[in-house]
């Protein structure tokens, strides 16, 4: 089932589709140059970038213990001072967090590791913790460092590393276990959403492993995890047919040896880069290489990304671009910059992907949740917005036409580079070039013949706002929606 994809097999096309599928895409520049490096290489060079350089400084917004402080300090303030600090907190967060979205944002643009960001951006679903419950950016700020140095690593280590996140402890309320009340949210979760999946415990099996987090605290001026010795539960526990004095860590190690695990997270690592519903034999493909590397991902990932299932004709073109995808695909391939932070987080949320605000512990749907009537209309206008550079501090609304503070604040693609002069008065050449660039296939018949009726219906050579007509033509289509 993991058979590899033959040589003879890998062309522009599939080089393409694995750039789209384990990055962000690229301009076809970046195409060709992952097309020339041959499958083998092409695939080792994404699944084995250069290791993160260490780096354990704060940003410089950052301010451990603050929130301890504010606290402090509100004690002893008297109402009308309370209000007025906790409006300054919830600016200087807003801030912040603008900060981090604009900085992880970049960086999917940018960074010389799609792959790193692409599992950045899996884990954040995966292991999904919000803003509108843990408020503070410095903790998700920590949270996403954690997604981001293990993100081609091992599984088991990410998944320890979770437990005594102060993010997570937070949103799934661990700080308040007991040993004479534990917390169930985190136990339960973390075998349903993150590692088994629903029907593979039991309700006894939650009970005992939430008494292995008892004592999980998050020290209040560092702002880190720290283990409570007087609060743990240190007594034997019956979890998944065992016995034991499990600690947390005890706990992950006993639910990664069942095959369940492995399966779990193989499928949902294949519908995120590849297909919805994988037959049965696959699934049991995958979970065996996933066991076989003791749930390291790189091997897994190469294993993945080279074979020929995930080549396969009906796995390219056929899935629907998350928010995300489409906004750092889109400028990636237009080789625009992006917009102003709070123009693209707006965009984003109006798509249904606000980064860092997952609807729920269980992240975000996917696959054809992306879409509906109000999203697809709003992605046609923010195209338009996109190209044109009418950038405002909000972003276009899902009807008609955008809103009036829309005005000029940022380039639209370069034009004179996408489509040079010799291609402008040649319609066949240059819709194929520019539907090469923004669907790395053929455009579709019809809307192929629509392209060239458009160009039929104006000045030879195209002008630039003929060019920017096109785009917008181009991306208005539902093939510009899958990747």
């Amino acid at each position: 089932m993991l058979d590899p994809l033959p040589d003879s097999a890998w062309t522009p096309e599939t080089a393409a589709h694995l750039l789209n599928r384990a990055g962000f895409g690229g301009p076809p520049d970046d195409i060709d140059a992952l097309h020339r490096a041959g499958r083998a290489d092409a695939v080792r060079l994404l699944v084995h970038p250069p290791a993160l350089p260490a780096d354990d400084r704060l940003p410089d917004w950052a301010n451990p213990g603050a929130g301890f402080a504010l606290r402090r300090e509100l004690r002893a303030a008297d109402a009308e001072t309370r209000r007025q600090r906790l409006a300054e907190k919830r600016r200087e967060d807003f801030r912040n967090l603008a900060t981090l979205r604009a900085e992880w944002l970049e960086r999917m643009r940018a960074a010389p590791d799609p792959l790193r960001e692409k599992m950045t951006l899996f884990w954040h679903g995966h292991f999904a913790t919000s803003a509108e419950k843990v408020r503070s950016p410095l903790l998700l700020w920590r949270q996403h460092q954690t997604f981001r140095t293990h993100a081609l690593g091992n599984f088991r280590d990410l998944t320890k590393a979770i437990t005594r996140d102060p993010a997570m402890l937070l949103y799934l309320d661990t700080v308040q276990s007991h040993p004479r009340s534990p917390n169930e949210n985190f136990a339960r979760e973390l075998m349903e959403l993150f590692t088994l999946g629903e029907g593979h415990y039991t309700e006894r099996d939650i009970r005992e492993s939430a008494r292995a987090f008892c004592g999980y605290r998050i020290d209040p001026q560092t702002e880190t995890f720290r283990l409570v010795p007087r609060l743990r539960d240190t007594g034997p526990k019956e979890f998944l047919g065992t016995t034991g004095p499990l600690d947390g860590d005890g706990v992950v190690d006993r639910i990664l040896a069942q095959p369940q695990c492995a399966r779990f997270l193989a499928r949902k690592l294949w519908v995120f880069f590849a297909s919805e519903n994988p037959d049965a034999p696959l699934v049991d493909a995958l979970a065996a290489a996933l066991r076989e590397s003791d749930y390291a991902l790189q091997p897994f990932l190469e294993r993945l990304f080279a074979s020929a299932a995930f080549h396969a004709p009906a796995v390219r073109h056929a899935q629907i671009k998350s928010p995300v995808q489409w906004m750092v695909q889109t400028i990636r391939s237009l080789e625009m910059p992006l917009p102003p932070v709070l123009f693209a987080t707006n965009a984003l949320r109006q798509m249904g992907q606000t980064l860092f605000a997952p609807p729920s512990v269980k992240g975000w749907d996917g696959g054809r949740a992306w879409i509906s009537t109000s999203t697809l209309l709003f992605r046609y206008n923010l195209s338009n917005a996109l190209l044109r550079g009418e950038i405002a501090g909000t972003a276009p609304k899902a009807g008609p036409g955008l809103q009036r503070a829309a005005r000029r604040q940022m380039p639209g693609p370069p034009l004179d580079h996408i489509a040079p002069a010799e291609l402008r008065g040649d319609p066949e050449r240059l819709v194929d070039t520019l539907g090469w660039r923004l669907f790395q296939t053929a455009p579709a018949e019809r809307e192929r013949k629509a392209f060239l009726e458009y160009l039929a219906a104006r000045p030879s050579p195209a002008s630039p706002d003929t060019l920017l007509g096109l785009l917008h033509l181009m991306m208005s289509t539902p093939q510009f929606q899958l990747c």
